[in-house]
């Protein structure tokens, strides 16, 4: 395949609102020579976006750091610059070399948020790469996908070759020796990954296991890329745990990670000193789902503390209990603003979705943010969850008003005091206990909106609504079928792009896309499957048993909790088996 003039690229910059989103040569990017297999890795946002992504940074510098493999790195162009790519003709292009996607063997895409579908299929349009495996030949590159929205497939399944079903540091490696053995041509490479445990191949495999890493691996990507523009989250990260067992049964991520494994502390506090050496970078993250679960966490902020005066350490997830938030004592964060999430408003509701936080743990957490400085309190919350009745929400505006008194009485400044609550709408997703339940429809969810617009207290209080129709949107993907390729790709050809993004969102292109498959985005989103029937990722093995999903779906009807099993009997999941179970520093 010809190459690119690096002219005709650098015309199309001088066009563009942001030309530092195509450029590439950052500080910690690669570039390599003679590499016998070429790999393109993409998130399928804009670069400010997609660069933050650190799944992709940890498969980048995992498969960089093989001999004979060159990762780079391409990103979903914003609409100036896909109209002046289509217009000159000018492929889409990797960061690294400026060279074509298409003419790379391998090109993995990062499924994080349904939202971002129409996304990679605008990207591959651009690239000249046909939408659909079937139309592929051997000139095009086998193009896969990872990321925990892979934990369904099917509503994307056709425009995939194949899928990394799991953890990518556990089958990346032996998909690019099983590649590299084959030789060239897309059908023998594609037979030879085949087999790898986590892979799944659309019509070719039957069910297939996810894959997971027994323990997370003590070293950090080997010199993380440095964004050369400002970037969302632009800043270090430690991924420290990875798995939570708390058990809220609306969440993907929290079935779909267990078991817990905690990254040793020793190893936490070298990757950070690692990280700030190579990068400059004077704030650091501990991500988790959960990270002042982790067993070690006061250990680990009191080393960082002393090794590094000057660092801001920032913990992203915080329980809702003072002692966690006490823990922001040990930290240089900036603690103007705490985040909580209570997630619904009553007792009641919170044990059907297995929250276990309780009115007093709430209150006693307003406290201890007010106390330590803060002056404003953001407040998240789910409607639309099963079983929820008005009096759910009117707990909601209770909590609010809640936090407005806790902070007025000891703020240390109460006429500054501000109570941001931010509600969005639940969207069930596969492989938790409410895969089987459809969401609220849009009449439902106005109606509750409209509630919490005219009860909710305005003086201090600030109230944020996420839009119903992008919710409807996911729901209808998320727990879609084969046949929601079709519905997707008609999208896309009616326009729908960004739609994670308020102003480009077109919920008429959705409307359109779902029409082409006789059907409609509200149809599908609040549809329900029956508890004994089969589901259309049934071939999915999460690890965790379809049973016991099935039992927290009953038990989250009668309003019973499951306790976390790390301090807790076992509840029976499943998903520890043999090397995989959990791990954590300190029991």
């Amino acid at each position: 395949m010809a190459e690119i003039s690096p002219t005709s690229i650098e015309s199309l910059l001088e066009q563009v609102e942001k030309p530092a989103r195509y450029i590439g040569g950052e500080v910690g990017s690669v570039v390599k020579d003679g590499a016998a297999l070429r790999v393109v890795l993409s998130y399928p946002d804009v670069y400010e976006i997609g660069t933050a992504n650190q799944a992709v940074q940890i498969i980048y510098s995992l498969m960089n750091s093989r001999e004979g493999v060159w990762a780079e790195r391409a990103y979903c162009p914003w609409p100036d610059m896909a109209e002046l790519m289509r217009r000159d003709q000018v492929p889409l292009f990797s960061l690294e070399s400026w060279e074509p996607v298409r003419a790379a063997d391998l090109w993995g895409i990062t499924l994080q948020h349904e939202l971002t579908y129409t996304n990679f299929l605008e990207m591959m349009d651009l690239a000249g790469v046909p939408l659909r495996a079937g139309d592929r030949g051997e000139d095009d590159p086998l193009v896969f996908a990872g990321g925990p929205c892979a934990s369904n497939p099917h509503p994307v399944s056709a425009f995939f070759d194949f899928f990394i079903i799991g953890d990518g540091e556990a089958v990346a490696p032996q998909v690019l020796e099983a590649v590299m053995a084959a030789g060239a041509g897309r059908s023998a490479r594609l037979e030879a990954v085949a087999g790898i445990e986590g892979i799944y191949i659309p019509g070719v495999t039957g069910q297939v296991t996810r894959a997971v890493v027994p323990e997370l691996p003590v070293e950090p990507p080997a010199r993380p890329i440095v964004p050369s523009m400002h970037a969302v989250h632009d800043r270090a990260t430690v991924e420290i745990k990875r798995g939570c067992t708390r058990g809220c049964r609306f969440c993907l991520a929290g079935s779909w990670y267990r078991p817990v494994r905690e990254r040793d502390s020793s190893a936490v506090c070298d990757m950070v000193s690692s990280l700030v050496a190579g990068t400059g970078y004077d704030e650091v993250s501990l991500s988790s789902l959960s990270a002042t679960d982790h067993s070690a966490i006061r250990d680990i902020l009191a080393s960082l503390s002393q090794k590094h005066p000057g660092l801001t350490v920032s913990l992203p997830s915080l329980r809702v209990d003072p002692d966690s938030l006490k823990l922001l004592n040990l930290t240089s964060s900036r603690k103007g603003s705490i985040t909580l999430a209570p997630e619904a408003g009553s007792q009641r509701l919170r044990d059907v979705i297995n929250k276990q936080v309780t009115e007093e743990d709430i209150e006693r957490a307003l406290t201890e943010a007010f106390e330590m400085g803060s002056t404003t309190v953001k407040l998240y919350f789910m409607i639309g969850l099963p079983t929820e009745t008005m009096d759910d929400l009117q707990g909601i505006i209770d909590i609010a008003a809640t936090a407005r008194r806790v902070g007025r009485q000891v703020a240390r400044s109460p006429g500054r005091v501000r109570v941001n609550v931010s509600v969005s709408s639940f969207v069930p997703k596969p492989h938790t206990p409410f895969q089987w339940g459809g969401m609220n429809g849009r009449a439902e969810l106005e109606e509750k909106q409209e509630f919490l617009r005219r009860e909710m207290p305005r003086k201090q209080i600030k109230l944020s609504m996420h839009d119903i129709e992008p919710s409807l949107v996911e729901g209808a993907i998320a727990r879609g079928g084969d046949e929601t390729a079709g519905a997707i790709e008609a999208a896309w050809r009616a326009g729908a792009r960004f739609d994670a993004w308020t102003e480009r969102f077109d919920f008429a292109a959705w409307e359109e896309g779902f029409s082409a498959i006789g059907s409609s985005v509200e149809e599908e989103a609040v549809r329900s499957f029956p508890l004994d029937g089969e589901l259309p990722w049934d071939d999915i093995d999460s690890r965790v048993g379809k049973g016991f999903l099935a039992e927290e779906w009953e038990k989250a009807v009668r309003g019973e909790v499951t306790p976390d099993c790390r301090w807790a009997e076992c509840p029976q999941c499943e998903v520890c088996d043999g090397e995989i179970e959990m791990r954590v520093e300190r029991s």
